[in-house]
């Protein structure tokens, strides 16, 4: 065996490992590092299985906030018919932060009101709509503690239809994804929590009309956003459930205890970002 031979031989080898280290190299460069997220608690998952992409402290107890309001529209949905009149009471009226402005004797249509309670996220629009579906709040608490027992949210206890904060009022990422998954199953859930701005209409006073922005600040700001809630209280910190759907993938990141309002949606975009690059579609296959 001949000398140039050898060195032939050496050569490939030596080029071989150059070009395998350079390949290596390369998929570590490309791997998608796994998000630095500032809230104490998040999950994202893919929304027709509930796989999970990411999780952090996803069964951590804590105030859900206004992502309640997500079971108290789900309900109503299935209780109250779009037209139905619903009255506010003086109870209503008196709940803490209400950006529609509610008065007792106010009436609207069951439709118009859980569009101001989702997207406006007013708190007496929830107690209203609790005490139109059930004849009061306290009974309507106990079926949203029912529907949750259904949905396997283990980690979860209801006390108001709002989501202020209360002794036993808790959930975690984890049942909150849960809860977001099942609602958007349903289409006039999807169209509510997907409109980004709506005039609502008072049945009376007549003529009254109140345009209000949904406060999810992702919608028409993150490509293929479809919802859902936010949520925000000083126990709670920042909250959001939010929905992306691109190529047919859909998926639902849930953000809780942020440290500010404007914290909540930037780590539910690096969330989303995150599922997106590592989720994918398989032979029509979740």
């Amino acid at each position: 065996m001949g000398k140039g031979f050898v060195l032939r031989k050496l050569w490939i080898v030596v080029v071989a490992v150059c070009l395998s280290l350079v390949t290596m190299g390369m998929a570590f460069a490309s791997a998608v590092a796994e998000p630095v997220i500032a809230a104490e608690s998040a999950i994202v998952v893919e929304a027709s299985t509930g796989r999970v992409a990411y999780g952090k402290n996803a069964d951590m107890q804590s105030s859900p906030a206004s992502m309640t309001k997500m079971m108290t529209c789900l309900l109503a949905l299935d209780e109250l018919g779009r037209h139905q009149d619903v009255m506010i009471s003086k109870n209503a009226a008196e709940t803490e932060d209400v950006p529609l402005g509610l008065a007792a004797g106010d009436v609207f249509s069951a439709d118009e009101l859980l569009r101001g309670m989702m997207l406006a996220s007013d708190n007496g629009a929830a107690v209203a709509i609790a005490e139109a579906s059930a004849g009061s709040v306290g009974k309507f608490v106990a079926q949203m503690n029912d529907e949750a027992a259904k949905l396997d949210m283990k980690d979860t206890h209801f006390a108001n239809p709002n989501g202020l904060t209360l002794p036993g009022h808790y959930s975690t990422a984890r049942d909150m994804a849960k809860l977001a998954r099942y609602a958007m199953t349903k289409k006039e859930f999807r169209d509510i929590v997907g409109i980004q701005q709506a005039p609502i209409r008072w049945s009376l006073p007549k003529n009254k009309v109140l345009m209000v922005e949904n406060s999810n600040k992702l919608l028409g700001h993150y490509d293929g956003m479809t919802g859902i809630k936010t949520g925000w209280t000083m126990a709670a910190g920042g909250c959001l459930a939010a929905s992306a759907k691109r190529n047919g993938l859909e998926l639902i990141a849930v953000v809780m205890k942020a440290p500010d309002a404007h914290v909540r949606f930037d780590d539910a975009r690096k969330l989303l970002d995150y599922g997106f690059s590592q989720t994918k579609l398989k032979r029509g296959i979740r």
